[in-house]
């Protein structure tokens, strides 16, 4: 029983660690999240909206054009009320006419929230594109503009819809990247009819035909783990595992080459002529049975999936904030030296290693280093998600090239002879 308590606590936590809140400038009231802020004016119609993407920049999604929940009564506001409950926040507006308008914008990811009246009334619904260009079937009201990949879905619970007006008690909102992976959480009992509209729109494309198999991969791992970080860690062994055929191949083709090196340097320096080298040199690759391009070929299958696969942890970045905590990182989402120190110094220290054993001499092991200690420090304000994939990525890259290089007896260098030191007697 402890144990689901110790759970409950853990997750609480985590969502409460990056609620909502609200603040009154200029005659509007700002509500801030981790990822959205949104901005109300004094009689009560959403003005603007804008969310945070990576790294940490403010995307502006929407601008009113007399089409945010405006009351087409046009009565005034008398009164306003805001609170913040449970990491929510609610924004009450009491009109002339007696009707009660209230938003509740909900602490957590998925950049949904509800607009509620007291009765039944005409409002305007949000547009993130030019109207004519929206959807409206049934009871939603859905618009997609492509430039900043956006979505605002608006679905009428209580009441009916004509063009972009509403006849409504309630209105669930979400307004933010078209993932599915959200709306499914958003529309749990609609999600076949709201990716269908979409469909219409042509939100999803060729791309998203091989990316989402992915998403639902790392998702499904991170329902069985609980964790995004043993999620994004076992993630990353399943792919290397499956990519490990590609890479097995790639090292083969670089040990071969490898060892035809002095044959290779003896020709060039025999031969002068560019075209006598050249056929000199199809000549060894013949007799030893070596294909200088099967190295690149296999890196350049390799690459578009891993360019994928970094795409799938950047999806999740919301996620991350509101997830529970993994190890000593309280946020994958957070980036930085605080956050990330400890990620780069196993990420180096792992790369040298792997350097040690692929290099043939000081000079080149040295090149290697350096540019595996400085790859990491460019990226450090990455989220921890992502570095916690690209350290374990590096972690699993020595296992596997120690493991090839000494099945084929490969010996790399020492680290004496790296720096030029005497071997031992």
């Amino acid at each position: 029983m402890k144990k689901y308590v110790v759970l409950a606590l853990i997750a609480t936590v985590a969502l409460f660690m990056f609620p909502l809140s609200y603040e009154l400038e200029n005659d509007k009231i700002i509500v801030k999240g981790r990822f959205v802020e949104y901005q109300i004016d004094e009689n009560g119609d959403l003005q603007n909206v804008y969310i945070i993407v990576y790294p940490n920049k403010r995307v502006h999604i929407y601008t009113y054009t007399s089409d945010g929940f405006t009351v087409l009564d046009a009565s005034n506001v008398v009164s306003t009320n805001a609170e913040e409950k449970n990491g929510d926040v609610y924004l009450s507006f009491l009109y002339s006419s007696g009707l009660k308008k209230t938003y509740h914008f909900i602490n957590g990811p998925h950049y949904e929230f509800y607009v509620e009246f007291s009765k039944e009334t005409a409002v305007t619904l949000p547009s993130v594109n030019l109207p004519q260009h929206d959807l409206v079937q049934d009871n939603y009201y859905v618009s997609y503009y492509s430039k900043n990949k956006v979505v605002s879905i608006c679905r009428i619970e209580k009441g009916r819809l004509k063009d972009n007006v509403a006849y409504a008690k309630r209105v669930h909102v979400y307004m933010g990247p078209p993932k599915k992976t959200f709306l499914r959480e958003v529309f749990k009992d609609n999600y076949d009819k709201v990716i269908s509209l979409l469909n219409d729109l042509h939100v999803y494309g060729a791309y998203d035909i091989v990316f989402y198999p992915f998403v639902w991969f790392f998702h499904w791992l991170y329902e069985v783990t609980g964790n995004f970080g043993w999620a994004i860690i076992l993630f990353t062994f399943v792919v290397r595992l499956v990519l490990y055929p590609l890479y097995h191949a790639q090292t083969k083709s670089m040990i071969k080459m490898r060892k035809i090196q002095k044959d290779i340097e003896y020709i060039k320096k025999k031969y002068k002529d560019p075209q006598k080298q050249q056929q000199e040199l199809m000549k060894v690759y013949k007799e030893k049975g070596v294909n200088p391009m099967s190295g690149c070929l296999m890196m350049l299958i390799q690459l578009p999936i891993f360019f994928i696969l970094w795409g799938v942890i950047r999806y999740f970045q919301e996620e991350f904030a509101f997830g529970k905590p993994f190890l000593l990182w309280h946020d994958l989402s957070a980036g930085g030296w605080k956050a990330n120190a400890l990620l780069v110094l196993i990420t180096i220290v792992a790369s040298f290693f792997t350097t040690l054993i692929t290099s043939q001499d000081s000079r080149s092991a040295w090149q290697g280093i350096i540019m595996s200690a400085v790859f990491p420090l460019l990226f450090i304000s990455l989220p921890s998600g992502l570095f916690l994939y690209y350290t374990t990525n590096t972690l699993i890259q020595l296992v596997i090239t120690y493991y090839i290089y000494k099945r084929y007896k490969i010996k790399g260098i020492t680290v004496r002879e790296l720096l030029g030191l005497p071997k031992k007697a």
